[in-house]
This record gives C-alpha cells, sequence and structure tokens, in this order.
C-alpha cells in the first residue's frame, strides 16, 4: 500500500513513562548514581564515553521493551493491517548526540534488512518529551548503493529529505522502502524503533537471527 509510507500516529503516553522509568531505574544501577532524566545520561555519557556500549545494550535489554512492543504491534494491526504481526527485529533503543555523530543513520531503506517479498512495518518513536525529527525522502532519486563501514550499507544520489517532527506522544510509521536517515542530533535524543511483519502464507523464515555472547 503506496499511500502507507509514512503516517503519525498516536502512542499512550503511559507506554512510554513505563519504559522512561525502567530506563532511569536501570541506569541509576549501573552507574551506582540516581538517574531521574536524559539529560543526566548524556552528561554521564560525555564525561564516561567508555560506557556508551554498555548504556546501549543495558537498554536494549529491558523486558518493558517487550511490554510496549506487544501494545504498539496491537495499535498497527488494528489501524492499518489487517494480518497478524509478528517481529522482524528486536525492539530498540537508540541514543543519539553531538559526540555520537559517527553513528548517525546515512540514507538507507530498511527493505535492505528484510527480504523483498516481505511486508514490513517501522514504528519510530521519541522517548525525549522535546520529541524528535527523521529525514525522509521527497523525492527517491537514488543514483548508487555503496558499502558503509559501520551501517553496512548506504544510499547515494541528489535526493532530496524533508525534516518530519514526531512529538512525545506520537510515532512515525513507514514500510521497508521508505529512504530516509539520521538527522542532526544538535539535541540529545533517545528514541525506540519497533519493526514489525506480515507472515508469508505457507512460508516462515526468521528475518533475524539472535547471537550468543561470545565471551
Amino acid at each position: 500500500n503506496k499511500n502507507f509510507m509514512n503516517k503519525i500516529i498516536k502512542i499512550p503516553k503511559k507506554l512510554l513513562k513505563k519504559v522512561n522509568k525502567d530506563i532511569f531505574t536501570s541506569l541509576s544501577n549501573l552507574f551506582e548514581k540516581k538517574i531521574s532524566n536524559h539529560n543526566e545520561i548524556f552528561k554521564y555519557l560525555k564525561k564516561n564515553p567508555e560506557f556508551r556500549s554498555s548504556i546501549f545494550d543495558l537498554l536494549n535489554m529491558l523486558p518493558v521493551l517487550s511490554y510496549i512492543n506487544y501494545e504498539v504491534k496491537n495499535i498497527i494491526e488494528k489501524k492499518f493491517s489487517k494480518n497478524f504481526l509478528v517481529n522482524w527485529t528486536y525492539p530498540q533503543i537508540r541514543l543519539d548526540d553531538v559526540v555520537s555523530s559517527k553513528f548517525m543513520a546515512p540514507a538507507h531503506k530498511d527493505r535492505w534488512i528484510i527480504n523483498e517479498k516481505k511486508s514490513g512495518y517501522v514504528a519510530w518513536m521519541p522517548l525525549k518529551e522535546t520529541g524528535s525529527s527523521l529525514l525522509i525522502s521527497k523525492n527517491d532519486k537514488i543514483k548508487k548503493i555503496v558499502k558503509n563501514n559501520y551501517w553496512g550499507l548506504e544510499a547515494l544520489g541528489p535526493t532530496n529529505f524533508i525534516r518530519k517532527k514526531i512529538n512525545y506522544g506520537e510515532a512515525l510509521i513507514f514500510d521497508p522502502d521508505l529512504l530516509h536517515k539520521s538527522d542532526i542530533a544538535k539535541n540529545s535524543r533517545i528514541t525506540l524503533q519497533l519493526r514489525y511483519e506480515e507472515i508469508e502464507k505457507n512460508n516462515f523464515r526468521r528475518t533475524v537471527t539472535q547471537k550468543v555472547d561470545s565471551n
């Protein structure tokens, strides 16, 4: 459904509050220091950049993500799809700030991480009350796709992008073929990405494989 390329929907703030509560609680435990808002996370990160990987891993292991993942799945099914949805990827929290510009997502399509025959849905939402934004293509003019050392692949070409503002309590829902990239992080942001796919008839192969810690 090409009309469904990108659409903003409401997400109950009580779900986002539960996620934020567990973010602050888990990091208070990790740092042995009371963390009560998002800005304190980035202050700590600035002083202790070596903790970036630990923070990312810890936040993405929070059980509350499974809860919001399930609730948002139900919302998307009711609003857009008659079909039952399953996980395409695991829920992911992203932290972006001015010191992490090398981790910013270049122009890409999520189609590159899902089979071309599959139908998928991406839900992108800010966890900070100031909201956040994403750059989405106004006209998809990819000239070529090249390798990116961190992201795997990126699109090059004279595509124009528009800034899409997503408020706290909203999610941008888009399909795998939407070309998009990270907005410049003038202010720190914490976002949550959820991805779902429809079940192919008489055929199912898992899109993402979980790996075990090698240590």
